[in-house]
């Protein structure tokens, strides 16, 4: 792990962060994703900050990480939202970590690992309405119900479902996807089964729909970490971003351009920082990147290397060795400045910082 180049987190904001998304959501419980190592935050370490919150249920996508999350200490039952394959099944059980499920043999797999252990699998059906990705279709739904019911070691807890374009404003095809999820909890109802957790709302949801009055429970995902999802939602929540990316000067020298690969035009003085797109940094920044060195932006000169990028600080008097580089401080450049430049996504840049870059909490 390197150590001159740091992600700084911010665990009060963390904590400010989810307790205000608690307010805005309240009486609905909040079952907060903290899969992909907590988007690249450091999961060991916010473990703390969730447990002191009172967090009943957290979200992952792999049985791995919901084992990762029982072993580092957390309190609460963890559910795993993507489909797990069956050879994965017999350690989840083990773990008791909460199932989504849409698949037959996946489901009639955990009821047999459940008689094994003599346990009684809490699963969440996943219902497809319009994401065309996973999930039990409306028309195959009684199947299911008719499945669960003959299956002695499976618990229907909670029922669920994935938007697809809950990042657009008004979105009338999210608005579909609602009803089809209603119909979806109806038809549970109608056989006796009434999940405790009902839930559909991503980040996106939790920001626009807030008169909804049928489900339980909401799971945001990067609004915790204190990124929106659209500038169309920016002050719904306050939400502060908790991480900032943060390098030193490794060298300062002065070059022409006779004599340089870059493109520049004179003599200019230029600053090598230590940290490249194996940190985590897009490759597509070459040339058109900045970077903040004592409250200046200063351009990426030439292409983003492996392990460094080159930095034009001819604007800046002293400049020096050890100088702080911030690749984002959330003032002069966020991450979703970021984002847009590399023509993606801040979920992108946050989650594909590498596991070599060290993580400070502050």
């Amino acid at each position: 792990m390197r150590k001159d180049t740091y992600l700084e987190v911010d665990l009060k904001k963390f904590e400010s962060n989810i307790r205000n998304i608690m307010k805005h959501v309240a009486p609905k419980e909040i079952l907060p994703v903290i899969k992909a190592d907590a988007y690249g935050m450091g999961v060991k370490n916010l473990i703390g900050v969730i447990n002191e919150i009172g967090i009943k249920t957290a979200c992952v996508a792999l049985v791995i990480e919901g084992i990762e999350l029982k072993e580092s200490g957390f309190n609460g039952d963890v559910l795993v939202i993507n489909p797990c394959i069956i050879e994965e099944i017999e350690e989840a059980v083990k773990y008791d970590l909460i199932l989504g499920a849409s698949i037959k043999e996946q489901i009639i797999e955990i009821d047999r690992q459940g008689k094994k252990y003599n346990k009684v699998v809490k699963i969440h059906l996943e219902i497809e309405t319009g994401m065309n990705r996973t999930g039990i279709r409306l028309c195959d739904l009684q199947e299911y119900i008719h499945l669960c019911k003959s299956l002695e070691n499976v618990e229907i807890q909670g029922v669920y479902t994935h938007f697809a374009t809950s990042d657009e404003k008004d979105s009338q095809y999210m608005y579909r996807q609602i009803d089809v999820f209603k119909n979806a909890v109806n038809m549970l109802n109608e056989n006796n089964i009434f999940p405790k957790y009902i839930h559909m709302q991503n980040s996106g949801g939790v920001l626009q729909l807030e008169n909804d009055n049928f489900t339980t429970a909401v799971r945001p995902g990067i609004i915790i970490y204190g990124h929106n999802i659209n500038e169309e939602f920016e002050d719904i929540i306050d939400i502060k971003p908790i991480s900032r990316l943060i390098s030193k000067v490794a060298l300062v020298k002065e070059i022409e351009d006779n004599n340089s690969p870059y493109s520049i035009t004179g003599v200019r003085k230029i600053a090598t920082i230590p940290i490249g797109y194996a940190d985590g940094l897009p490759r597509v920044l070459s040339n058109k990147g900045s970077v903040v060195i004592n409250n200046t932006l200063c351009n990426i000169v030439g292409n983003v290397l492996m392990d460094n990028i080159i930095v034009d600080v001819s604007s800046l008097d002293n400049v020096q060795v050890g100088d702080l580089v911030y690749i984002w401080d959330n003032s002069n450049i966020t991450v979703e400045d970021v984002a847009e430049l590399a023509n993606t996504i801040n979920y992108e840049i946050i989650s594909r910082i590498s596991p070599r870059v060290e993580r400070r909490y502050i």
